[in-house]
């Protein structure tokens, strides 16, 4: 009964982005996906690195066609539509482990809600497989929060079999235990620190050592060979990572950051800062190690990082949490909403029946080379901060905070 409320507000808003968002045309990684969900893991299927080693979503919509005969392709909207509500209650659920507020928890899911590519972005590409992963993501941060640790290693390692995204709460757990076992010179702590790299290292390589491929593909890159072939990708890893980033990358990269990021910059103030730095509730080891995976990761492959920065969204949630618990008025917090719909342009339509993603997301820029927009996106940030920074007055002076 206390998902019902937050389930049901989850459910209406991808409804009704769902409702004013058609389906894109079929792209290369939602084509793998699909071949991958049509053919199952055969040598007959053709399969392309590194999309086969994100196995768990296709076989499981491979799954439900054999049980259903629906076309996998059908199957696939549906998936990424359920997909977006459990994310989004997931959000709520790991907001109120930092902050037991249920108002504060469904402006944080809300918030989530008008980021362009949790929720509108998946149902346009309902192919992809990262809405599921972000599924994931968000489970190992909360067993993570509750300090939990085997049950997060059991579900980051799964992650692996979603999107390589996941190494990030396995970062997280060893750097925890290898912390714990300096500290308290533990072997136990010590152990359980080299199981995790182990077990990291043989779920994360033995796909991509047994599952025979036909084709790789990097940033930019279709290699092909005539025979499956098991040591293509690992042979050839270098060919397909874009490492060292190029400047345009790091650009790209920082602006999908703090774009998505818009929501905790808008509510941030110096004093906000020194109390977040203070804060118990805070595992900064576990936040900086969290982070600089993701961003790690998203530095050295593929040009979407607009969606790879949805992989900090637990990070971002804790943040936003512990933020709404500082005496935030509610015009600040309205102007926080309405300049994250704003600037995700949630309100309006998205894309064409068919449509070409690249060109739809064009407004919000960090995808592949640079242009004019990424002034502009940037100029908009700083824009909206300073909104949130004049909501923040106007409210102090028509509500001053008790013995002011």
């Amino acid at each position: 009964m206390r998902l019902l409320v937050p389930g049901t507000l989850a459910a209406l808003l991808v409804l009704a982005l769902r409702l004013g968002t058609p389906l894109a045309k079929l792209m290369t990684d939602g084509a793998e996906y699909l071949n991958l969900a049509n053919a199952g893991l055969t040598q007959q299927a053709h399969l392309g690195a590194p999309f086969v080693y994100r196995f768990a979503v296709p076989l499981f919509v491979h799954a439900i066609a054999l049980a259903t005969g629906v076309p996998a392709a059908a199957v696939f909207p549906v998936v990424a539509f359920v997909a977006c509500v459990v994310v989004l209650v997931g959000a709520y659920r790991v907001a109120l482990i930092v902050n037991p507020s249920p108002g504060n928890a469904l402006t944080v899911m809300l918030l989530l809600a008008c980021s362009l590519f949790v929720v509108r972005f998946p149902l346009y590409c309902p192919y992809d497989v990262d809405i599921e992963a972000f599924i994931v993501a968000f489970g190992a941060f909360a067993c993570l929060l509750r300090r939990a640790y085997p049950a997060a290693l059991a579900i980051s390692l799964a992650g692996l079999l979603f999107k390589e995204f996941l190494l990030a709460p396995l970062a997280v757990l060893t750097g925890t235990f290898v912390l714990h076992a300096l500290r308290e010179r533990s072997v136990s702590q010590f152990r359980w620190a080299l199981l995790t790299f182990g077990l990291t290292f043989c779920v994360f390589f033995l796909p991509r050592l047994l599952i025979p491929v036909t084709a790789g593909y990097g940033t930019s890159l279709q290699y092909k060979v005539d025979a499956p072939s098991r040591t293509l990708y690992l042979s050839e890893l270098r060919m397909f990572l874009a490492w060292p980033p190029n400047p345009d990358i790091l650009l790209n990269l920082v602006l999908s950051t703090v774009s998505f990021w818009l929501p905790g910059l808008m509510l941030l103030t110096p004093g906000r800062i020194r109390t977040l730095r203070g804060d118990p509730d805070v595992d900064w080891i576990m936040v900086i190690l969290w982070t600089a995976t993701v961003l790690l990761l998203m530095s050295i492959g593929g040009t979407k990082v607009m969606v790879f920065a949805v992989y900090t969204a637990p990070v971002l949630v804790l943040f936003v949490s512990l933020l709404l618990r500082m005496n935030v008025h509610i015009g600040e917090v309205s102007a926080v909403v309405i300049g994250t719909a704003v600037f995700n342009r949630i309100m309006f339509t998205f894309g064409t029946e068919g449509g070409d993603p690249g060109r739809d997301i064009a407004f919000y820029g960090a995808y592949r080379a640079l242009t004019e927009v990424t002034a502009w996106r940037f100029a908009e940030i700083a824009g909206w901060i300073l909104a949130a920074w004049a909501a923040r007055r106007l409210t102090r002076k028509r509500h001053p905070a008790p013995g002011a």
